[in-house]
């Protein structure tokens, strides 16, 4: 049995003030009895003690890998969901010296709420046991939710070979709005409801990238249509089908990326509270408004320089995908020389980097939400990075504060558009030697290097040449000279391993 839960935060009303300010959040978890809990949360709602979240979280709760068949649908497995709840905290964002403060909660057990398929009410917030004694029932305030309860019977993957199959031709469909997956995705109430599922059904048969290719065109085409009154360098900024999968898929495909990129200066930010706060109104007492501004510039220079050369990190899929909008975005706007790169950047810098930045604990960087000093510290250098990736003409005028503006002028240099765009050039780029295309092979590395000839004498020193050779995301070559006629050409594709060798390791037999 595979049962979903979905829960929807909506608002809280009157939630209690605590030392002259409420920046609250929420927590969802569905407990059990031999569940491991798992904490979700809302987006913090700053300075505000009635927020107005509208969240939703899903939950999945499937019988252990140890289930043998005649027991699949024991009812011991309903006795097991009617024994667990869903729990939801309120929390104020504080300083995290100290901790965040707890504000109430309020447990949902599942016996009640299988009685309906869905359910909305407002509840007041509880105190826990070995919570705060001193809140009254009375001073916590009220949560409002919409919990939504699915119960789905899962049988062998037989039974599904030809929903399966239906929803795999959608990519050869045409036109690819009356495929099977399109029409999934136009009657979801939500869009993100019908990308989950289809992102990974598409990735683990490896079609996701024709897939996301034919809609991400299809959406082309309708931008195109309306090019005399909309900007084409506004493609994929809406919340479409194509702009979900794409969301969707960077999550399960780039994590490991944005750890290996981000996460060690994520740590330091949040470990050594650099004063990093711009806005003369806010400065604390004894904060230097130059000093402030240097230490973000900092920050942002050393995140801009870690993304612009990580393009060789970025997982293939993401490439595929990248390399597929850029490809139709430059066919369909031809007169537009920037589109390929802001069909791009899109996604990678405004859809990805940008908010990893922004709530580093969303993307699995940091255990908890920053205190409300390295939130902020976060949010400007957040900012400033999606503005850098946006390539647009007029940045300072992308600031609705003055104070953003200056402090951008410091980044208003050609070289870190030039970083930009090679930078997105790399990652939409392919190593297909077969398709026409209208990108320039993009250089990784050059220089000499020593290289033992072939089909020559077992010994002597001729066997040893010096070699100037080239890495594109092409090709590996090798001349004479740079500049030279190359000697030999070795398809990207082709290179199936690389390691570290000595020129002692040319005495061993095996080489």
């Amino acid at each position: 049995v595979c049962i979903f839960f979905f829960s929807r935060v909506l608002e809280c009303q009157g939630l209690p003030i605590v030392n002259g300010q409420c920046d609250p959040y929420a927590t969802v978890t569905l407990a059990g009895p031999s569940r491991q809990s798992e904490a979700k949360k809302t987006k913090v709602k700053k300075k505000t003690n009635n927020p107005h979240f509208d969240e939703v979280f899903y939950f999945e709760v499937t019988r252990p890998s140890s289930y043998n068949k005649k027991s699949h649908f024991d009812i011991e497995d309903v006795d097991e969901v009617d024994k667990m709840e869903i729990r939801v905290d309120l929390w104020n964002a504080s300083n995290l010296k100290f901790g965040d403060e707890f504000l109430g909660e309020l447990r949902l057990p599942l016996k009640f709420l299988r009685q309906s398929s869905s359910y909305e009410a407002w509840y007041f917030l509880q105190p826990r046991d070995n919570g705060n004694k001193s809140l009254k029932p009375d001073d916590l305030g009220s949560l409002r939710l919409n919990v939504v309860y699915t119960e789905d019977h899962v049988f062998s993957s037989d039974y599904y070979s030809p929903l399966r199959d239906l929803l795999l031709k959608s990519a050869d469909v045409e036109p690819v709005s009356a495929s099977a997956a399109h029409i999934l995705g136009e009657v979801c109430r939500e869009k993100q409801e019908a990308a989950i599922p289809l992102v990974r059904l598409f990735l683990h048969y490896g079609r996701i990238v024709p897939f996301i290719s034919a809609i991400a065109n299809a959406e082309v085409k309708r931008t195109q249509k309306l090019f005399t009154s909309r900007d084409p360098n506004t493609i994929f900024r809406g919340n479409s089908l194509t702009s979900k999968c794409i969301d969707e898929t960077m999550k399960l495909a780039g994590m490991h990326y944005l750890q290996v990129t981000l996460k060690p200066i994520i740590d330091e930010i949040c470990q050594v509270h650099k004063p990093c706060e711009i806005d003369p109104v806010k400065l604390k007492d004894g904060e230097n408004l130059e000093n402030n501004r240097e230490n973000l510039r900092q920050y942002v220079d050393r995140i801009f320089t870690v993304i612009t050369k990580s393009g060789v990190s970025c997982p293939t899929v993401m490439c595929d995908i990248f390399f597929s909008l850029r490809e139709s975005a430059a066919k369909r706007f031809q007169g537009d020389l920037d589109v390929r790169y802001t069909a791009v950047s899109s996604f990678i810098f405004l859809r990805f980097f940008a908010p990893a930045i922004l709530s580093p604990n969303l993307f699995q960087l940091t255990p908890h939400h920053p205190d409300p000093q390295t939130s902020r510290t976060l949010t400007l250098i957040s900012k400033t990075i999606q503005t850098l990736g946006s390539l647009s003409k007029s940045k300072s005028a992308n600031f609705k504060e003055s104070y953003m503006a200056t402090f951008y002028d410091y980044f208003n240099e050609q070289k870190y558009a030039d970083a930009v765009k090679n930078f997105l050039d790399l990652i939409s780029s392919s190593g297909r030697r077969d398709h026409k295309s209208i990108e320039q092979p993009i250089l990784l590395k050059e220089g000499f290097m020593i290289k033992r000839a072939q089909g020559r004498k077992r010994f002597g020193m001729k066997n040893f040449k010096k070699r100037w050779f080239r890495l594109t995301n092409h090709e590996f070559t090798y001349q004479k000279s740079k500049g030279d006629h190359p000697l030999c050409s070795i398809p990207i594709e082709n290179i199936l391993a690389v390691e570290r060798l000595e020129e002692e390791s040319f005495k061993m037999k095996n080489v």
